[in-house]
Formats: C-alpha cells, structure tokens, sequence
C-alpha cells in the first residue's frame, strides 16, 4: 500500500523564530522524509503588498490543506500553533481537516498562550479555544508546566502529552571560550527579558569589569541600543541580529555562560543549543525552562524580572570557574538524555504511528 501523505501546518521555514527552528530540525534529520511530510505554510515574517501577501498565503494554505484532504491519501495533519493570530488561524484549519475526517495533531508553541487565553479572551472565545484542544487527536505541549495548564484548563485532556523540543547535538570547539562572554540567543525585547539584561549588566560589570555581552536576535534592537548607550555599555554589549547554523555554533563556542531571563516562555530552543554545546546556563522560572535546568545542578535559576538576582548569578557563575564548568557538563549530559534528536525524535515517531494505525 502506497505511505500516506501527512502534512505539516506552521509558518514559514525559512523565517525566523522558535518555530522555524523547530521544523528546520525535523527536516534535517530526516523526520519530514520518513513520514512523507509535506509542509504547508500559513504565514511568513516578510512583508509585502501591505500585507496582503500573508492573507493570500493563508488562503492559498486553505485551499491546499483541502485538496489534500478531499483528493490524496492524507494520515494525519501536523499543526504547529502559537497564539493570538495564529490561534485564529490555525484554529480554523483544525475545523476544516476534521470536517473533512482527517486527524489532527495540534503543537503548541506559544510562550504567551496562558495570558492570550486567560486575559484577552472573553468566556465565549475561550470556550472557542478549549473545543480546538479538545477536537484534535493529540496535543504536543513543551513542558510539564504546560501539560499542568492543559489539564486545570481542559474538559479533556488525557490526549496531551510532553514531547520536548530537540536540536543536533552540536560539537563546538571551547578553546575559544572567553571567559565573562554572556551570550543571548532570541528575539530581544520584554517578553524574553532582554533589557532586564542589559540594565543587569551595568552591575555585572563593577564586578567582572572584562565581561562583555552578545546578543543574537531580531526583535527591538534599536530599544535596547539605546538602552545600553543611555548606561555606557556600548563598547561592551554586541548586537549581532539574527544568527544561525555555523555563525550560531561559532558564538557558543566562544560563550562563557548562556542567559534567557525570560518572562514567558514555552520551551526555549537556545537554552537546549546552549546545553548542546556545553555552555552553563542562568535562566529565568519561565515556561519549560526548569523542566531543562534544575537549579544549581545544570545551571542557575532566578524569578523573571529579579535584576539582583540576575546579576549575582552572572556573577558567579562568570567568577566561580569550578561550578562554571560542572554547569556545562551537567548540562550537556542532561542534554543527551532528555532532549537531543536521539531522544525526541522517536516519541514524535510513536505518536504518528499510534495516529496513523487506529
């Protein structure tokens, strides 16, 4: 019997962003072409025709994910989704497959999905949310913080489950490491506590005045050089936009330390490249964060928007060379075990074969 054709619902893959990170990794190690993926974009982060592009790629992702359905041998729909207006549209695509009998797995992204749900969402629109939940055949959340929300939130929930992100296991050559290097991989602004950063890293420098600061990210940067110009750290915090691949791995290896202060999050994909390379990390209590780092075992942790707290764990873990380097190991075998492609990959290959073979 021929495979059956699954599909891939999500944004652009060759845009940026944690989901796009995500769908790049199942591509390259062969996730996509072992099942017969094909992937079906809803909404791209360029812009053009005012607009208009992104209503005539969803449209056109509309009519696609229907022909699929009505004219091929479809196994399954595979929806990544975050919130706001991608619930908007990717909860109308779940209606669609299923009018049209298909399942449905929907994979929850979004670092912000608990306040969209709780705090801009009337009785009625959440209602409207808990019935996409509950229509899918599964649920992918990325934490256990997540699969706690899901089941206080849900009226069913026992078909969601934990399948942690992943990324390769990154093999990076740290006798280019700086020591004092504070590296941040992500998109700058509040949400991941980035200015929290650099104001945090006025202090750090009275004490460890060699540290310096890279940030790697799109997002506002101008916001945060003028942030960094208006404390004098301009010589000493670099801006290097949006990085990937071999300029990615050749950051880290020179990283002395790894920091995501976020306020929200799902399940950062810098903090697993970070543990990938043998980087020690201080993080914030955000989203998936502490399912990756326990405190004081594979890094430190402090409370978003804790700025002390954030600068004396810069502090010593840039000072204390010993735990500096327990942090890294911890954290790389951590890595290994819970969250490389060896891992991972084959929890996403048991639930399609489950989806696909009731």
């Amino acid at each position: 019997m021929k495979q059956p054709i699954n599909l891939t619902i999500a944004t652009d893959i060759d845009g940026m962003g944690g989901i796009a990170t995500v769908l790049n990794v199942y591509r390259e190690c062969g996730f996509f072409s072992k099942w017969n993926i094909r992937l079906i974009p809803t909404h791209s982060s360029k812009k053009a025709l005012f607009g208009l592009n992104r209503l005539f790629l969803y449209l056109f992702a509309l009519l696609k994910v229907a022909a699929y359905q009505l004219f091929c041998n479809v196994g399954l729909v595979h929806i990544h989704m975050a919130s706001r207006g991608s619930y908007l549209r990717k909860s109308l695509l779940v209606r669609l497959v299923k009018s049209l009998g298909g399942k449905v797995i929907l994979h929850l992204h979004g670092a912000e999905f608990r306040d969209f749900y709780s705090k801009e969402c009337n009785k009625n629109k959440q209602n409207q949310i808990k019935n996409t939940f509950e229509m899918a055949d599964a649920v992918i959340v990325l934490s256990t913080q997540w699969l706690l929300w899901a089941k206080e939130t849900l009226n069913r929930s026992e078909h969601v489950l934990v399948i942690y992100n992943a990324v390769p296991s990154l093999q990076v050559n740290h006798t280019k490491s700086v020591p004092g290097l504070v590296v941040f991989l992500g998109r700058i602004g509040h949400r991941k506590g980035a200015i929290d950063l650099i104001r945090t890293f006025a202090h750090v420098k009275t004490v460890c005045p060699y540290a310096r600061l890279a940030l790697a990210g799109d997002g506002d940067i101008d916001t945060a050089k003028i942030e960094a110009e208006s404390l004098g750290l301009l010589d000493s915090v670099d801006f290097l936009g949006w990085i990937s691949g071999s300029d990615k791995e050749e950051l880290l290896s020179r990283a002395d330390l790894y920091c995501l202060p976020s306020y929200n999050e799902g399940f950062p994909m810098g903090v697993l490249e970070a543990m990938s390379a043998g980087v020690p990390i201080v993080a914030s209590r955000a989203g998936g964060i502490p399912d990756a780092i326990e405190h004081k075992k594979e890094g430190l942790l402090i409370d978003a928007g804790d700025i002390d707290g954030l600068a004396q764990a810069l502090i010593t873990v840039i000072d204390n060379r010993q735990m500096n380097a327990e942090y890294a190991r911890a954290g790389n075998q951590k890595f290994q075990e819970n969250f490389s492609l060896d891992a991972v990959i084959p929890q996403l290959d048991a639930l399609y074969s489950k989806l696909l073979n009731s």
